[in-house]
Parts: C-alpha cells; sequence; structure tokens
C-alpha cells in the first residue's frame, strides 16, 4: 500500500510539475522593487470590492482605468517595478516582466522570452497560481524551508477567507508545491541580476 502511495506521488508531481523561466533585471530596480512592495503592506481596500486609490494606482500602471474593479494580484507587481524605475530614473523598457494585470499573460510572457532554470525559490522570485486562465501571483519576500516562503501578496486577505481575492496587500506564508483554494502552482518567474 505505501508502494502504491509513493508511486502515485511521483506520478501527480510528473503531471504537475512546476518550473522557472529567468528574466534579466538590474540589480538596483529588483531591490528597489522589493523595497516598494514591503511599503505597501497593509494597504486595503476602500469598500472591499478591488478599489481604493492605492488599488487604482496599481491598476493604471498595468495599463486599466481607475475603478476598474479587477483583481490586482498581478497589477501590484507590475507597480512596484514602474514605481522602482521612476525613482531611479530607468526607462520602463528595464522593467522585466510583462505591462499586465493578467497573472495568466505575465506568466506565458516570461515562458515565451525567459531562461528556463531549475525551480528553486529565491527572494524577489514570483510565485504563480493557476486555474483556467485565471491565477494569483504573489512576490517571495524571503526563504523557508521545505519548499515554504514568505510572500508579498496584492489582492489577498489577511490570513483567513479568500486566498487570491481579500481585501489588501499582505505578507503571507504560501508553499512553492501546495494548491491555494483550487488553484495548483504553476511555477516560478525568477530574476537575473545586472549591474
Amino acid at each position: 500500500m505505501i508502494k502504491l502511495i509513493i508511486i502515485l506521488l511521483l506520478i501527480s508531481l510528473s503531471l504537475f510539475s512546476q518550473v522557472k523561466y529567468e528574466l534579466p533585471c538590474n540589480k538596483d530596480l529588483l531591490e528597489k522593487s522589493h523595497e516598494l512592495a514591503i511599503s505597501q503592506i497593509g494597504v486595503t481596500e476602500l469598500t472591499n470590492i478591488n478599489d481604493g486609490y492605492e488599488i487604482d494606482k496599481y491598476q493604471i500602471a498595468a495599463g486599466y482605468w481607475r475603478g476598474c474593479q479587477y483583481p490586482y494580484c498581478a497589477s501590484g507587481q507590475y507597480w512596484c517595478f514602474t514605481e522602482a524605475a521612476k525613482l531611479l530614473n530607468f526607462c520602463n523598457c528595464m522593467i522585466p516582466i510583462y505591462r499586465t494585470g493578467s497573472t495568466y499573460l505575465m506568466f506565458n510572457k516570461a515562458k515565451q522570452v525567459g531562461k528556463k532554470v531549475s525551480y528553486k525559490p529565491q527572494k524577489n522570485d514570483l510565485l504563480f497560481w493557476i486555474v483556467t486562465t485565471t491565477g494569483h501571483v504573489e512576490r517571495i519576500d524571503s526563504v523557508l524551508k521545505g519548499g515554504w516562503v514568505k510572500t508579498i501578496g496584492f489582492n489577498t486577505s489577511s490570513g483567513t477567507g479568500n486566498q487570491r481575492d481579500g481585501e489588501g496587500v499582505y505578507l503571507r506564508k504560501r508553499n512553492i508545491y501546495h494548491i491555494l483554494s483550487r488553484m495548483k502552482v504553476r511555477g516560478l518567474i525568477g530574476f537575473k541580476n545586472y549591474e
């Protein structure tokens, strides 16, 4: 019975193996965008429908309009890079991730242009989950043991309730192999630093 369980586990891991794609990113831009992500922890929605002044800033950065009420997990991650680029006087062309509020598109674009590397989490990696063509993304703040990471998540909850369409920006503990609600882990976008 134990052998059967191990075999089934190995088969399921091979069917749903995660991948990591690496994109080049300026070291200063990556670190400044991380600082900005941390600065957003504690931001909450105005009326719990993906709204409010801060949420509008994330959406506008990703190419949406004020008050659109779309999920903003990817928009928030993109906003961190745009604000970092502004502060460093860098061109937006240096932002490594695709400008979108869609986790599906953001990951697919990285898959098209990124280099496939070993599936090992690192600080600043973006962790993606997927269900059909929608999903969720969070930024890794620190790496723990056993696949566990601490993440900065936009449009999530504080620890209870909805894990991906929550009411704000929170520090969370996630696992790079575990499902999130009904979403399976799709993979990571990592960044190769350059000066």
